[in-house]
């Protein structure tokens, strides 16, 4: 599950989000900056960088709602807090969390308290390096980045997860909510925290939801001064090195040159990387490391806090000032061990010829070329080569090359403005939610990209016009003609008059002046050849020279025509085979086989069924100017069952049938034909339920068993079960039948 992910269409390509992912965790795709859920490791960044607000986190807002005044819920408080409320005592921060619905407050403190011995303890062992665990970002970064810093990453629990342990013995029965600073909470909690942690809010989910009650609507926000002195040293732990302030506070555990406090993204990006070369090499020179993907927690991506880092720094220390140290009382000791996974998933590498083939195509020809400018989001032009080839980038996303082909940036916002709407406006030729199904909606964007030939297989009935369709609308032909013709539906030479057209005095009976053929009509456009696998083999060598030379003559004629159409062929013929069997030649089935899609039939894609049935019955009744009607559950899922062994066709045929035939406004089980309707004879109990519900639902199946049998007979149904018929039609309004 991705906590962070893009918001369709609201991203403008500003790259924001790339120049700021410590991870390459950002692919840019038809224009959109999407995040890689396997790479991100949920730092916030792109969302704190983005100006459209096109980045969404998972909220747990609502959960949070539904929780609040119906149960007991703890709220576990991040330290940070004081740098984010700071216009509130923390007494009034923690009456405003009641008044909310929290029914206790527990610090994550006691966390830090309760992991500070575990981490002494492992310590103790005297490993090589620690590298401390707190951090779930770094965390993340470590598992996904350095796979060999694994082996070193402390194997305690972070203080929220130890603190949620303790709350969850301390307030048995209560949900457990964390609220803090960090969004990588949220994948922690997603990933180690299974059973005892409900939900995670942020600093500015919680002010949200302050603002909705109208809380501290008139509250003076004013930063005061803040006085010295520290009493408490858990409190400090959002800020940078507080992790080893509160380990080792008087010195004991290591010399101060043997401890590295590392904070903020680049700072531990470089740092990892050179730790990495250092275990290798032998030559680290660190014994224990407390770092930070942010500057401290009061620096996380959603403390909304208007204070810099120096005053927030200082809200911490006067809260630590005041704060006594946490009362853990007597407790049981908890497990606060803990195991990371290598999720370490490396990407290519180009070679350096291929990274000098890629900067070619934006024009970088030597050195002087590669300006640098960042406008793609990668510091260099060979990053961002290398992101191309990873596919992490698209390849003309570089400004000065679009600047040097004379479209300009607003031309290029345009054109891919234009080809989303064309993409959602064309989603109607391409129904269902399956797998397949959007499969092939992804391969029709790559195929429209290019005016290579495209063969399409599959059964028919299968949707292989409406493939070609989709293709072509989504393609820059979609403004010229789209010309399909069947090639089994023609005698050959009539056949060969329609595809290449005729000069007059051709042959008896050719129309005066001549008759221009499919090709020549399709200019500019698509011509479709549909059941291509049954032409013939001397229109097939024909059809081979157009497909080599792109050019071609009319029947009689001499004059050389540009073939400027492309060519999309369709069969529900194995092709290999008729190769095989010579009834196909094979240079042809080379020549149209570059881009290849098979559609599965619609029994391997059940998913797709109940939208596909949905969208004719609306598009029908819409066409033939009828009442529209809506399938009961019942009757749609006997639709799902039933294997279609014409497919799409026979569906929508099917469809049709029932609009004309059905005069009720529901279509009921009752209304389907026999070889449809058979689903409902062994209906099997699935669940235990209360014995009234299961005699209603007996009565209700014997009810639409009697109408199928009787032909929707009402009286003849009445009559099968041995009802009065005015019983009979209280049952069906009873029942919802009664239409």
């Amino acid at each position: 599950m991705s906590v962070v992910s893009t918001i369709e269409d609201k991203c403008k390509a500003c790259y924001s989000c790339v120049r700021n992912c410590p991870v390459n965790a950002i692919k840019v795709e038809l224009g959109q900056s999407r995040v890689v859920e396997e790479r991100c490791i949920s730092c916030g960044n792109c969302v704190r960088v983005c100006s459209q607000n096109a980045k969404q986190v998972v909220s747990y807002v609502e959960e949070t709602e539904k929780f609040l005044g119906r149960e007991k819920v703890v709220a576990l408080l991040a330290p940070s807090f004081p740098a984010s409320f700071y216009y509130l005592e923390p007494k009034e921060f923690f009456d405003s969390l009641k008044r909310l619905g929290f029914t206790d407050i527990l610090e994550v403190t006691h966390g830090i308290e309760l992991t500070i011995p575990a981490y002494q303890k492992f310590l103790a062992t005297k490993p090589e390096i620690a590298i401390s665990s707190f951090c779930p970002a770094i965390v993340g970064m470590i598992e996904r980045q350095f796979p060999a810093l694994l082996p070193y990453l402390i194997p305690v629990d972070s203080a929220v997860l130890a603190s949620a342990k303790y709350a969850a013995w301390k307030y048995p029965q209560s949900k457990i909510v964390v609220i803090g600073p960090c969004i990588a909470k949220k994948q922690e909690m997603i990933e180690f925290s299974t059973g005892f942690l409900d939900a995670v809010l942020t600093f500015k989910e919680l002010k949200r939801m302050f603002d909705s009650r109208g809380f501290h609507e008139k509250q003076d926000r004013t930063y005061k001064a803040v006085p010295e002195g520290i009493s408490s040293l858990p409190p400090l732990f959002p800020i940078s090195g507080g992790l080893a302030r509160n380990l080792d506070p008087k010195g004991i555990l290591f010399r101060e040159e043997e401890v590295a406090v590392v904070d903020g993204k680049e700072e531990s990006l470089l740092f990892l990387q050179n730790l990495t070369s250092e275990l290798k090499n032998g030559e680290v020179r660190s014994r224990f490391v407390d770092i930070l993907l942010c500057k401290g927690c009061i620096d996380g991506p959603e403390i909304d806090s208007p204070l810099d880092l120096f005053s927030r720094k200082h809200c911490i220390l006067k809260y630590a000032q005041n704060k006594e140290k946490d009362n853990l009382g007597t407790f049981p000791p908890f497990d606060l061990e803990r195991h990371f996974t290598n999720r370490y998933n490396p990407l290519p590498e180009p070679t350096s010829t291929e990274i000098k083939e890629i900067l070619q195509y934006t024009n970088k020809i030597k050195p002087e070329d590669e300006l640098n400018c960042g406008s793609c989001g990668y510091n260099t032009c060979q990053e961002k080569a290398v992101a191309v080839y990873q596919g992490l980038a698209e390849i003309d996303m570089c400004l000065p090359y679009l600047l040097e082909q004379s479209r300009g940036e607003f031309e290029i916002y345009k054109e891919r403005l234009e080809f989303k709407k064309v993409y959602k406006d064309s989603e109607q030729f391409l129904i269902g939610d399956s797998k397949s199904t959007q499969e092939l909606r992804h391969l029709a964007v790559q195929a429209s990209r290019n005016d290579a030939n495209v063969l399409i297989l599959g059964e028919s009935g299968v949707g292989k016009e409406v493939f070609a369709h989709f293709t072509h609308f989504l393609s820059k032909r979609r403004n010229n003609p789209f010309i399909g013709i069947n090639c089994t539906a023609l005698p050959e030479t009539l056949l060969e008059s329609e595809l290449f057209g005729y000069e007059e005095g051709a042959f008896t009976g050719a129309k005066k002046g001549g008759k221009r053929g499919k090709f020549e009509i399709a200019e500019g456009g698509t011509i479709l050849l549909d059941e291509a696998g049954d032409m013939s083999l001397p229109l097939q060598a024909k059809l081979l020279r157009v497909l080599q030379e792109r050019e071609f003559e009319r029947i009689g004629g001499t004059r050389t025509i540009k073939l400027e159409a492309r060519v999309i062929a369709a069969t529900n013929r194995n092709l290999q085979q008729l190769v095989k069997e010579g009834k196909f030649r094979a240079d042809l089935y080379y020549r149209l086989n570059v881009i290849n899609i098979y559609i599965d039939p619609l029994r391997e894609r059940k998913e797709d069924i109940s939208p596909l049935a949905i969208s004719f019955l609306h598009k029908i009744a819409q066409t033939k100017k009828i009442l529209p009607k809506i399938f009961s559950e019942e009757a749609l899922n006997c639709l799902v069952q039933y294997n279609w062994p014409g497919n799409v066709r026979e569906l929508e045929n099917m469809i049709e049938r029932l609009l004309y035939t059905v005069e009720d406004n529901v279509i009921q089980v009752y209304h389907l034909p026999e070889f449809l309707s058979h689903v409902v004879e062994n209906y099997p109990i699935s669940e235990i339920k209360p014995l009234k519900m299961a005699v209603q639902d007996l009565e209700r199946k014997m009810i639409t068993q009697a109408l199928l049998t009787s032909g929707n007979n009402r009286a003849a149904a009445a009559n099968y079960l041995g009802i009065p018929r005015a019983t009979f039609y209280l049952k069906l309004k009873e029942y919802g039948l009664l239409v």
